[in-house]
């Protein structure tokens, strides 16, 4: 059950680190985004479209793609990102706000500001991260959330070691 409203607040995203996290010995790994917050804590991100893993590590290291390489659209926006300026300057901040429990999905919020007309778009989180590392835009995570991502790995964790118990 989520906290009240009055105790739920924004955690700022000091680093955002997109990675290939092993699932299995010798698998090819799981696109994760692991968002590092300012209390010190961790939020992750699973099965996060591989294309945004490639296209963050891309952005974050300042290459750019070979002639010969296959390009995504968010490789594209990269290449191209000052000729996007005027969505980056419209895009105001990024929020992870909701967790739908029937399909335990995230939902972040996109803030623009075009003029005087505010405008909140709803998307998938990774894009939205992606979009504002695209235009060095600030990046929050209910702490609401967080806190129940924490208790969910911590209950995993237990029903593992049980497991293991029974097994020996």
């Amino acid at each position: 059950m989520p906290p009240p409203r009055d105790t739920d607040v924004p955690l700022e995203v000091r680093n955002v680190t997109a990675m290939l996290t092993p699932f299995t010995p010798g698998s090819p790994g799981i696109p994760v985004i692991v968002l590092e917050l300012e209390d010190g804590r961790e939020f992750t991100l699973y099965n996060v479209p591989y294309e945004i893993v490639r296209a963050i590590n891309k952005l974050q290291s300042g290459e750019f793609s070979g002639p010969d390489e296959r390009e995504t659209l968010f490789d594209l926006a990269v290449d191209l990102r000052d000729m996007l300026q005027g969505l980056g300057e419209s895009l105001e901040r990024v929020v992870i706000d909701y967790l739908d429990y029937s399909t335990a999905l995230y939902t972040a919020s996109a803030y623009f500001r075009f003029g005087g007309l505010a405008l909140r778009r709803r998307m998938v989180p990774s894009h939205a991260i992606f979009l504002a590392l695209l235009f060095n835009k600030p990046i929050y995570v209910m702490s609401s959330l967080v806190d129940q991502q924490e208790e969910f790995e911590a209950r995993a964790g237990l029903e593992e070691d049980e497991e293991e118990e029974f097994e020996e």
